[in-house]
């Protein structure tokens, strides 16, 4: 049974890395795109309902960045993992490559945390739909700095 599994998933990698990259990195940026949208609009929905029942109110900005900090550190280590591998078949030194990966999120946060908030403030927007409009642009800038910064061929 082991290896029948082993032998569906060694056939299925080799017709996965005949692939683009680019087109790789679409379908599993994808993947963790819908994955830290879904766990930033379950935060930003739990903090809501949270911040309901309280006898102060919080702003709904605020509890949007809260969840976005949270959602960040939930889920950069799992697009790392699947960009190193399953995008770019990075065969560069973990550590390193996890500290660059990570220093383009921290600086992709930089964007998201002011624009997230612009959106919400200044264009009454919820939390749902500013994010993704962020998402939208943050993918380019994204593929770009692993491509070139964080998985970077050293041939």
């Amino acid at each position: 049974m082991i290896t029948r599994v082993l032998k569906l998933y060694f056939w299925a990698e080799d017709i996965w890395f005949s692939l683009p990259e680019k087109l790789r990195f679409l379908l599993v940026g994808g993947f963790n795109t819908v994955f830290a949208y879904g766990i930033l609009s379950l935060l930003v929905y739990c903090f809501e309902n949270i911040n309901t029942s309280l006898e102060w109110n919080i702003a709904p900005a605020i509890i949007a960045n809260i969840a976005l900090v949270i959602q960040y550190i939930i889920t950069i280590n799992v697009s790392f993992i699947t960009m190193k591998y399953y995008v770019f078949r990075s065969r560069g030194n973990w550590l390193s490559e996890w500290f660059k990966a990570w220093s383009v999120y921290i600086f992709i946060y930089l964007i998201n945390a002011p624009t997230l908030t612009l959106l919400m403030v200044v264009f009454s927007l919820s939390a749902y739909p500013a994010q993704a409009i962020y998402l939208t642009f943050s993918t380019i800038i994204t593929f770009i700095l692993h491509k070139y910064y964080s998985f970077r061929s050293k041939e």
